[in-house]
């Protein structure tokens, strides 16, 4: 981050000396033309980030009045080019504020940021720089954090166009949480009815004179098989759940049930996908008003009308106060667009700039029949403050307000502590004509639209869907006849019908229930089987616990109580992988702040690992 900095900041410096380097001679004693002081202006963007330099020294210095100076340098300027807008301000100053955090000063940083605030308290890039050092004052700067962390989610959620970005990437905790649970429970169950499940394809072979060693390879590629091809991991743990099926006790299959039907979560984020992907629309707003890096290239804007270009030609001139050329530009449009009220105006303010304060009275005045517009009142305003009529200018000034309170309170903030009178021109609103040629001169798009007969949206959607009714197809064939399942004391396979109780095979119910039939070698025997399955069923029970909490319970038998404690986890893992990483919204140059469920997930993984751990601690005491 620092390195980016200097990286921006180098080059803001190197824009602005190219700008000095073209300068021109100087001029005559009479003056420089008004041509010449346009040419040679320094971008708004250029002029607004060079300000944050002095800035930098006055805060680094500690010196109050000099910030307070270049607070008014600042304030000059965006009078100067009548902005509203202070981006390359507050992004120069949220990139050195982050890397005084880094550096181990965030409380300067924190000076810094607060010295811009004025002009942007709720700029997106602000509340993430300030968020990001506030969090590393510690727990009480994570807590203080929180009501501007609330402010920037009210921003993306309002703003349609971050609005599907920031769902996308908080709902993707779900998705991952879906993908852990389906691993997890087909990791789970295959590891209860290991035996029985190696039985399905082992007996088989076996009589077709197959070798173990054989046979268990080729049940390991079995296994392993769709993840071999090269198909989701998923596909792999769907197949697992489908030979199980028939093993599976009531619970278990309510719960796999529920785990496959889960996974149509992936279909339906990835349907809000392209809306996230979809870039801002250009604006001829923002092209006015937000102060720009580099001049508009007229490719740009070839495809809007003639008298549009020329407008916008206008408000340039305006911008950088070249009146003489703004006038003759606005007095051409007068009567051929329709947005007379907004050429009356700029062409009044033009007037007014060279001093022809009668002709700019009259014309606001014709802006004003043309039609009511808070700008047109407000300079009316002004005009008749500046010839001491107070009635009349008060009278103009609450019309304005009544008008558009939100726009005249940013034009008044924006000429606060002016001693001069000044005149507001008006901007060429925005149309879905505008817009759309803007569009398509810039070879930009709307973004992608929701395709729903794309082959990976089918293959998520469906996947689920078909492996879901062929697992319970597979349960349903199975109720009608005695299938075959897993000893729970010696992990033979072993028919239903083979024993009276249907969790306990017939050697191991005549071994330890009836305690009879059995020859002295075979019972011996019989109890070193037992022995060794219950060794094994113990390592892989601790190792549970030590790895996934909660599948140790699910393991043991305990579904409802194991998904209940899996399932958390399985969430809490999400936040961290699925939202822990920073997203660069489109048009800043900064990503927001780590997700606060990242530091949430921890703390939640941390305390059910802990919960699990006791599990051992508890059984050894």
């Amino acid at each position: 981050m620092g390195f980016f900095g200097t990286l921006r900041m180098a080059g803001l410096l190197a824009a602005s000396l190219l700008v000095s380097a073209v300068e021109p001679a100087p001029a005559p004693p009479q003056g420089p033309s008004p041509a010449a002081s346009s040419i040679t202006a320094p971008l708004p963007a250029v002029a607004l980030s060079h300000r944050a330099e002095h800035l930098f020294k006055a805060l680094s210095k500690g010196d109050a009045e000099g910030v307070r100076a270049a607070q008014l340098e600042v304030e000059a300027l965006r009078r100067t080019y009548s902005t509203l807008d202070v981006a390359p301000l507050v992004e120069a100053m949220a990139l050195w504020a982050r890397e005084q955090g880094m550096a181990g000063r965030p409380s300067l940083g924190l000076d810094g940021l607060q010295a811009v605030e004025r002009w942007a308290p709720d700029h997106p890039t602000l509340l993430g720089a300030r968020i990001t050092l506030m969090r590393r004052q510690g727990v009480k700067g994570w807590l203080w954090s929180f009501p501007d962390l609330l402010r920037l989610t009210r921003q993306r959620i309002d703003r349609p166009e971050y609005r599907w970005l920031w769902l996308v990437q908080h709902l993707g905790m779900i998705r991952l949480t879906a993908t852990l649970l389906l691993w997890g429970w087909a990791l789970t169950m295959g590891l209860r009815y290991r035996n029985v499940l190696r039985h399905l394809w082992e007996e088989p072979l076996e009589h077709k004179g197959v070798s173990p060693l054989a046979a268990a390879a080729l049940g390991a590629l079995m296994l392993a098989g769709p993840v071999i091809l090269g198909l989701d991991p998923m596909v792999a743990a769907i197949l697992w759940l489908f030979l199980l099926a028939p093993f599976l006790h009531a619970a278990e299959v309510r719960v796999t049930a529920f785990v496959l039907l889960l996974q149509l979560v992936h279909p339906a984020l990835a349907a809000f996908e392209p809306w996230a992907a979809r870039e801002p629309q250009p604006s001829l707003l923002l092209l006015q008003l937000q102060p720009q890096v580099q001049p508009v290239q007229p490719a740009a804007l070839h495809l809007l009308p003639p008298s549009d270009q020329a407008f916008l030609t206008g408000w340039n001139q305006l911008q950088n106060q070249d009146w003489k050329a703004a006038e003759s530009t606005f007095q051409e449009l007068v009567g051929r667009i329709p947005e007379q009220t907004a050429v009356l105006n700029n062409l009044a303010v033009a007037k007014f700039q060279q001093g022809d304060v009668a002709g700019a009275e009259k014309t606001f005045d014709a802006a004003l029949a043309a039609g009511t517009k808070m700008e047109v009142l407000l300079n009316q305003s002004i005009l008749a403050f500046n010839r001491l009529d107070t009635v009349l200018g008060a009278s103009k000034r609450d019309d304005a307000q009544a008008a558009g309170p939100e726009a005249y309170t940013l034009l008044i903030a924006l000429n606060d502590a002016q001693k001069d009178a000044r005149t507001y021109p008006i901007p060429l609103p925005d149309t879905p004509e505008r817009v759309q040629a803007l569009v398509e001169a810039t070879g930009g798009s709307k973004g992608s639209d929701i395709r729903f007969t794309d082959r990976a949206f089918l293959v998520a959607l469906l996947l689920p869907v078909l492996g879901l009714l062929a697992f319970l197809a597979r349960v349903r064939a199975s109720v009608r006849m005695a299938y075959p399942t897993q000893c729970i004391r010696c992990g033979e396979p072993f028919h239903t019908t083979d024993s009276p109780d249907v969790e306990v095979c017939q050697k191991c119910h005549h071994l330890f229930v009836l305690r009879d039939g059995l020859h002295a070698e075979n019972r011996r025997k019989k109890l070193d089987e037992v022995a060794d399955h219950q060794q094994n069923t113990r390592w892989i029970h601790k190792t549970l616990i030590v790895l996934l909490p909660g599948c140790d319970l699910a393991f043991l038998g305990d579904t409802r109580e194991g998904l209940i404690e899996f399932l958390p986890f399985c969430l809490a893992v999400g936040m961290i992988l699925a939202t822990g990483r920073s997203v660069r919204y489109p048009g800043e140059i900064l990503a927001d702040p780590t997700s606060t469920w990242l530091a949430v997930g921890a703390a939640l993984v941390g305390l059910f690992y802990l919960r699990s751990w006791l599990k051992l601690i508890l059984r050894r005491a």
